[in-house]
């Protein structure tokens, strides 16, 4: 049964460390732990290892975790994107004790498949998978991995020679494993995103959920159209709410304004969300996404320009959404959704 109490009661204590978080760089376990407490690392399992929440409502939760820390929900997100991986695939023996594992909190997971969808894509693979009489060697980069350093294991892909690819939980632990300390990003710092060198890792039957396939991702299932949303919007009623506390005139009126945009927004995204909007969600993707990001934009930085100069230091959260915003702009975004980024942003 869902905690309600105990998730609001969560999301206020990760609400007051957000911001410290993010200066200091620092994982946030403590916050984590309190996921955990109300049932969040079961959320995304299935029966009978977890509690297999719909899809709709595991994202309206994420908002909600995305409106006190985006980092926080970064990480469950991505950790959440290796659990369904890892459950589509069927055929992986290791599936059943993977996912108990996960449910229970005895293990951690993030993914690493960019590489295969939006980065690195036009200098040639990134990772290179070479047969081997007993599995493959790997050889190259993950070039984004979320908490990596604090993952057990990565769930990741690469390219064989014949361009085929194969998706495979990776150990971090693995001989040949380098993670490297965590990027020096503008925000989103406390979630230890980085880079992983692999030089001739060794990955056996056990460790391959998919593959080899000319696309070991055509199958995956996704449960909303765009995922990603979800968490903007969540920084959205952020910007909002802190505006809201500005307690001035300039304050209520930009309030007042910037909420009605946000519930028409995310009533578009729950009816797209919704099988009754599901012909039009694909169409209406990209746009939607830029809608959401643009908000962001603009209401982030209202907060600053409300809060004045207290808002240049890192130490003020309107610093941390302003520049949080950012990371929206380059998140999994193909190339439609910078298309139309790149109009809203050009708009007079």
């Amino acid at each position: 049964m869902f905690k309600q109490a105990e998730f609001a009661a969560a999301l206020t204590r990760i609400r007051e460390t957000a911001t410290a978080r993010d200066v200091a760089g620092t994982w946030p376990a403590t916050e984590l732990a309190d996921l955990h407490q109300v049932g969040a690392m079961r959320w995304a399992i299935p029966a009978p290892w977890g509690d297999g929440v719909p899809s709709l409502e595991l994202h309206t939760r994420y908002e909600q975790i995305a409106a006190a820390s985006l980092s926080v929900a970064l990480i469950l997100t991505q950790r959440d994107s290796a659990v369904q991986l890892i459950e589509q695939s069927e055929g992986y023996a290791g599936r059943e004790q993977l996912l108990e594992s996960l449910a229970n909190d005895q293990a951690f997971a993030t993914i690493g498949i960019s590489q295969l969808t939006t980065s690195h894509q036009r200098n040639g693979p990134a990772l290179i998978a070479r047969p081997a009489d007993d599995g493959f060697v790997l050889n190259g980069l993950i070039p984004w991995a979320t908490g990596a350093a604090h993952s057990d294991f990565i769930v990741a892909g690469a390219v064989l020679p014949d361009r085929r690819q194969i998706l495979f939980c990776l150990p971090r632990t693995l001989p040949g494993v380098t993670v490297d300390p965590p990027a020096a990003l503008v925000a989103l710092g406390s979630t230890w995103t980085t880079q992983i060198h692999l030089n001739e890792v060794h990955l056996g039957p056990a460790h391959i959920l998919r593959g080899p396939a000319e696309n070991v991702l055509s199958n995956r299932k996704k449960g909303v159209p765009f995922g990603q949303v979800f968490l903007a919007l969540g920084l959205c009623q952020a910007a909002v709410d802190l505006i809201a506390g500005h307690r001035s005139d300039a304050g209520a009126r930009s309030v007042d304004a910037f909420e009605r945009e946000l519930e028409q927004l995310r009533k578009r995204v729950l009816f797209l969300s919704s099988p009754q909007g599901a012909q039009e969600a694909p169409a209406a993707a990209a746009v939607t996404r830029a809608d959401v990001n643009d908000l962001a934009i603009r209401a982030s930085h209202a907060a600053v320009a409300l809060y004045k100069g207290s808002a240049l230091l890192s130490s003020h959260p309107a610093q941390r959404l302003a520049r949080e915003a950012m990371f929206l702009l380059v998140w999994s975004c193909p190339g439609p959704v910078i298309d139309c980024t790149l109009d809203r942003l050009l708009e007079c």
